[in-house]
């Protein structure tokens, strides 16, 4: 199993918003120059989903490995 991430990437933001590519990266800049974010830092789901407004769990059917899709409940049932 592939390790979950919590970055988001401008493939991410064209399954979103079915907008081309280059436009994405062009929102992906303006949400870094937002937080303040230097060269080379990534966004995280939680900074675009604030920054568009949209709750995280919207975001999950257009996101690809989204880090809580793969988590596995440890508990056990009672006895």
């Amino acid at each position: 199993m592939k390790t979950p991430r919590l970055l988001i990437y401008a493939a991410d933001l064209v399954r979103l918003s079915g907008k081309c590519e280059k436009t994405c990266r062009r929102l992906l800049l303006k949400m870094k120059v937002h937080y303040g974010l230097e060269k080379g830092q990534d966004l995280t789901f939680y900074q675009v989903s604030e920054f568009l407004k949209i709750p995280v769990d919207q975001l999950f059917p257009y996101i690809k490995m989204f880090p809580f899709l793969f988590m596995v409940s440890t508990s056990t049932a009672d006895h």
